[in-house]
């Protein structure tokens, strides 16, 4: 009876032994291995695909999570009788491994040969089996510490049209060109008359990681000078269209015009002459920057940006016009001749800081990318203007007067019109990539920008004076005090481009 007894007992035994090693099989092949080690379940990935996860998939850490070399390494989970003895039973090595590529070339030196692979356990001084097995390990393609970027990219923009009063107009030969006459039509300027084409540019973005976590750039971006002119193409003498410098005249008081070109125009004199204009729109930005991440995933990671801002927009409007005098019936002398420049510039200069969000998703050798932010700061707007009228009586030039006809005042050399604002700038950009080689994808993308509180030249024309001082040297033309006027303004696009990660 003893002996029967004690059979049952170790029957039981190699039971209950049994089982914990069966139990602990289905664990090491469940797939909820957390349980045993930290971090995200090991994944693979394609050599050149982008993965943001934190885990370390080293051979080194997997096999220190596995054979209990770290804190929060692997456990035992069963043992036999009713204590643990002096050593514990430790988990065969993972033989599974759907990325090993290679048996027993690193046995000796614990190297797969190639710097995209590791070994996927360490077997000691002696190997045997497949314990050497080489694996395919995910490749990080992004935010590595080592890794930086540059993204240069072609951008095919459109600025918002400029308004400005009429400056160049004409009727049909014999009808005065005036704004409040039937037919008369503006050759240069008018409500949105101004830009609004398309202007290419370019812009650069590069940076470094610093960590896994931060990294810090820099970005610049300038478009091309989108400009809009006019001219007669010489001198003409009005006999196929009248042509004039329309103003509001404060000695009628009514709308009224300086002849350019015309015959036969009843109540005055006939002229000949040419004129020129032509407005221009420059703008560029420089940020420095730094970037830090809030979220990641699988495929998805989301960072907050933040840095300083500067952005140079400048307008500048000009004006030119010569009126040659061919009768003399009303006053004056046939030759008599009149010349009237302006100038007109502005700058806006912005200083300021940004914030924002710029997130991607990845799915295989896409990537889809967004990013908005607002900048914030001072603009510092900049008015000068300047003009000048000469007359020329019997061939010979009289004393230049200084000022033309649309500037406010002669300002080119003070700054009575200067002013300082606190703007904002918000921005969007959505881009779509496509990874053509590891490090290198091509990319399109939309972007917009809008500035709340600019200067614009052709917001800031003073056309209203009395037209009697106009052709009487050397009397300065008495303008009245107007508002100066800020006003909005966007541009927007698409974007071709190149980024290199390396």
């Amino acid at each position: 009876m003893e002996t029967k007894k004690t059979t049952k007992w170790k029957l039981l035994a190699l039971a209950a032994m049994l089982s914990a090693g069966s139990a602990s099989a289905a664990d090491q092949g469940n797939s909820n291995i957390n349980q045993y080690y930290t971090g995200a379940a090991p994944v693979t990935a394609e050599e050149g695909e982008i993965v943001y996860d934190d885990v370390d998939y080293s051979a080194d850490n997997m096999a220190a999570s596995f054979y209990g070399d770290e804190a929060q390494s692997l456990q035992p989970v069963a043992f036999v009788g009713d204590h643990q003895g002096s050593s514990v039973p430790t988990p065969a090595p993972m033989m599974n491994d759907p990325n090993a590529i290679s048996t027993g070339s690193g046995c000796s030196t614990g190297d797969c040969g190639n710097s995209s692979y590791e070994m996927a356990s360490s077997c000691g001084s002696a190997c045997g089996g497949s314990c050497g097995e080489c694996s395919k390990r995910p490749r990080r393609k992004m935010l590595q510490k080592t890794d930086m970027w540059m993204t240069a990219e072609a951008l095919l923009w459109f600025t918002q049209a400029r308004s400005t009063t009429p400056l160049i107009t004409q009727n049909a030969t014999g009808v005065a060109p005036e704004r409040d006459i039937a037919g008369t039509t503006s050759v240069f300027g008018g409500d949105e008359a101004i830009g609004g084409d398309l202007s290419a540019g370019f812009r650069l973005d590069f940076g470094k990681n610093l960590s896994d976590d931060f990294g810090v750039g820099g970005r610049f971006w300038w478009l091309s000078e989108s400009s809009e002119d006019a001219s007669s193409g010489g001198i003409v003498d009005g006999t196929a269209n009248s042509f004039g410098r329309p103003f509001y005249d404060t000695n009628i008081p009514s709308e009224n015009s300086i002849l350019i070109a015309n015959t036969g125009v009843a109540g005055s004199d006939d002229f000949e002459g040419s004129f020129t204009a032509e407005s221009s729109l420059d703008i560029y930005a420089a940020e420095a920057y730094a970037r830090m991440k809030m979220l990641s995933g699988s495929g998805f990671r989301t960072d907050l940006i933040g840095g300083f801002s500067h952005f140079g927009i400048d307008d500048t409007l000009s004006v030119n016009s010569t009126s040659i005098q061919t009768t003399a019936a009303i006053g004056g002398l046939i030759g008599d001749q009149t010349d009237i420049s302006d100038l007109i510039e502005t700058e806006n200069r912005f200083f300021g800081g940004q914030i924002g969000f710029e997130s991607q998703i990845n799915r295989g050798k896409w990537s889809f990318k967004t990013l908005t932010k607002v900048h914030l700061g001072n603009m510092e707007q900049i008015y000068r203007g300047s003009g000048v009228r000469t007359f020329t009586t019997g061939g010979v030039p009289t004393d230049s007067t200084n000022g033309g006809v649309l500037a406010m005042g002669d300002t080119f050399n003070t700054t009575a019109l200067d002013e300082d604002k606190f703007t904002f700038a918000p921005e969007a950009n959505v881009k779509l990539a496509y990874q053509f080689r590891p490090n290198v994808s091509m990319s399109v993308g939309y972007s917009f920008i809008y500035w709340d509180d600019v200067l614009l030249a052709g917001d800031n024309i003073n056309n209203v004076y009395n037209g009697d001082a106009i052709t009487t040297p050397p009397a300065a033309l008495a303008q009245p005090a107007s508002e100066r006027k800020d006003s909005s303004l966007y541009t927007h696009g698409i974007d071709l481009g190149c980024v290199i990660d390396f």
